[in-house]
């Protein structure tokens, strides 16, 4: 048996936000509840929700124009705003992009919906110049003026956006829980690292410079900076610290920040950040993990971790940055022939034009999106009773090249991430390959690479069940994906995407299948009858088992497997009895308290901006 403190759990359920909006409006999705129109509304700034009510259907409010602040009914919001709402969310056609060519290679997207791309996100954050000018940020209000010149970059956005929103599921302030800033480390992960930020610079209004770049060098450089800082924001936004005008007129600032320990100052770690692959989320888990497990003279061990990704690979104008190339791309032109060529009369629509594992497999769909999610121990968790929604059991990465260039999940030996996780959920927890249920899939959405996918993790079960010296026949693994509900394919956030459903999977909640499956891939007959390939969502398994497996270009793999947290599952490990024994006590209020915590926050105005002031460190005033 392990001890308490050498296990890592989930707090909460993670912050999102994509194609489809944000976290409430995709489970409402997801699960195909009446609060998805509501919820989208919300995003976009029609409705107010009250976000103690149960159903967001039933306590809707007008936000603004003649009728603000009177109630509105599930009907009349479907009847006025229903269509704009459904074409403005999740993969659609780019409208007035093809006389752009050939900047840009692809007329299908997946950006974020409604007016979240200009100043939505911003208001739905909290981020607007007034917000922060009129809060306990005011000294930052230079980083977040209305000029979009000045503005954080969308990716920064979607940084803080997913990763302060992830802060919710805690029942205490940050401050309180690690009250030394020192043992608290933001984890994060991107596949563009300040490309984007770029875009920034070129007003959409404005024409193309000559050479695509301004020819004002430093505003390069700078726009490069910021949008590459997007964890370095959610640290100082949550810093104890001053700007360096206001220390040299009152030099006594500084020393208020010194910290307890003596020769420390009370200040956070860097963010450590993972840049480059699809798998780059997945694999900032596996490096950060031993920090929080690891025991050494010296060292300053973090007691939790908040792990976040965001990307924003689509440029002003939608061209896509290098990476995929057009051909790895889904177009119009692709959707149209494979529409044609269907003889039974069955049409894709470009909602669900990214189909892995389906005969129409035949390009990915580039999007948005922006993650957030708290890790910490076992034995800090129930010392603060803390709502644990899973327990990490085992994680792993590798780096396989095998010849392909740059494209991803071609090579051999894809499967050592997989396999490295299994071990660990094996001889560290005694969860064997029969343990696991749930597949989140990588699903880029091409032919090539759904092969890959499920011959990678194929592989690796079967690697895995070698190791074990597992007898019979392997469990079939229900597989679902993000991507095919109308996400598109966030790049380095994608396995944070996938580790959240399979985090609502082992909390027996309904968690996606396939749904633009309609014609599997002739090529997959033989290895798809291994898995289960449906379009219908599972309805999750309160004691269950779910693994996220993703490649990434240059062949890095990432793997996590996490186990449904139960009070069974609690008692595998050595723990404080005293302490375990009031956790499982408490266990249905924190939860209770947790769920409506989150729902709350998430369904009210100015996310990130109340969680940064309800978790910061003191010193900001």
């Amino acid at each position: 048996m392990i001890r308490s403190n050498q296990v890592l759990v989930t707090i909460g359920t993670a912050c999102t936000i994509s194609a489809v909006g944000s976290t409430e409006t995709y489970q409402a999705l997801v699960a195909g509840t009446e609060e998805f129109l509501p919820l989208a509304a919300f995003d976009a700034g029609l409705v107010d929700v009250d976000p103690n009510a149960e159903s967001a259907a039933h306590a809707m409010r007008w936000a603004s124009g003649a009728q603000a602040g009177e109630s509105v009914t599930s009907q009349e919001l479907a009847q006025l705003h229903g269509d704009a709402l459904r074409a403005n969310s999740g993969i659609r056609h780019v409208a007035g992009v093809r006389e752009l060519a050939p900047r840009v290679v692809t007329d299908i997207a997946a950006p974020l919906p409604h007016d979240l791309e200009t100043v939505g996100l911003r208001r739905l954050a909290g981020l607007r110049y007034d917000d922060i000018r009129g809060s306990g940020l005011k000294d930052m209000h230079g980083l977040f003026q209305d000029d979009p010149l000045l503005s954080p970059s969308l990716q920064s956005q979607l940084f803080a956006y997913g990763a302060l929103g992830a802060l919710a599921g805690l029942p205490r302030s940050l401050s309180e829980l690690v009250p030394n800033p020192f043992g608290f480390r933001v984890v994060s992960a991107t596949a563009f690292g300040g490309m984007e930020a770029l875009g920034q610079w070129l007003r959409p209004d404005a024409p193309l410079p000559e050479s695509g770049v301004p020819k004002d060098t430093f505003a390069v450089r700078l726009a490069h900076s910021l949008g590459s800082h997007g964890p370095a924001l959610v640290s100082t936004m949550l810093a104890p610290s001053y700007s360096i005008s206001r220390v040299l007129k009152n030099p006594a600032l500084r020393e208020s920040l010194r910290s307890d320990d003596v020769g420390f100052m009370r200040v956070p770690q860097t963010p450590m950040t993972a840049v480059g692959a699809c798998a780059s989320s997945l694999i900032a888990l596996a490096d950060i993990a031993p920090q929080l497990l690891f025991d050494y003279p010296g060292f300053q061990k973090p007691q939790m971790v908040l792990l976040t990704a965001a990307d924003a690979p689509l440029q002003p104008r939608y061209g896509i940055l290098e990476a995929f190339g057009g051909g790895a791309l889904m177009t119009g032109e692709k959707l149209a022939a494979k529409n044609a060529a269907h003889t039974d009369g069955m049409q894709r629509s470009v909602h669900d034009s990214l189909a892995p594992f389906d005969i129409d497999a035949d390009g990915t769909v580039v999007g948005h999106g922006g993650s957030g999610l708290l890790v910490t121990t076992l034995e800090f968790a129930l010392k603060n009773q803390l709502d644990i929604t899973s327990i990490i059991v085992g994680w792993g990465q590798s780096a396989e090249a095998g010849g392909k260039a740059h494209f991803a999940g071609v090579g051999f030996g894809g499967e050592n991430a997989l396999v490295q996780a299994l071990d660990m959920a094996f001889l560290g927890h005694g969860y064997g390959v029969s343990d696991f249920h749930y597949l989140a899939a990588h699903a880029t959405g091409t032919r090539t690479n759904s092969k890959t996918d499920l011959g990678t993790a194929w592989a690796g079960l079967n690697g895995a069940a070698q190791r074990q010296r597992f007898e019979g026949p392997l469990p079939r693994l229900f597989v679902g994906t993000p991507k095919a509900v109308g996400d598109g394919h966030t790049m380095g956030e994608t396995g944070l995407k996938a580790m959240s459903q399979a985090l609502q999977y082992v909390l027996g909640r309904p968690a996606p299948g396939v749904p633009t499956l309609r014609r599997l891939d002739p090529d997959l007959a033989d290895i798809a009858g291994h898995f289960h390939l449906q379009p219908e969502p599972s309805s999750g398994n309160t004691n269950g088992g779910a693994l996220c497996v993703t490649q990434g270009f240059g062949g890095y793999n990432g793997a996590v497997a996490l186990r449904s947290a139960t009070p069974e599952a609690l008692a595998r490990y050595v723990c404080d009895p005293s302490e375990l024994a009031s956790y499982l006590e408490a266990w249905p209020t924190i939860r209770a308290e947790r769920e409506k915590r989150e729902r709350v926050a998430r369904r009210s105005a100015k996310l990130a901006l109340a969680m940064t002031e309800r978790h910061r460190w003191l010193g900001l005033e």
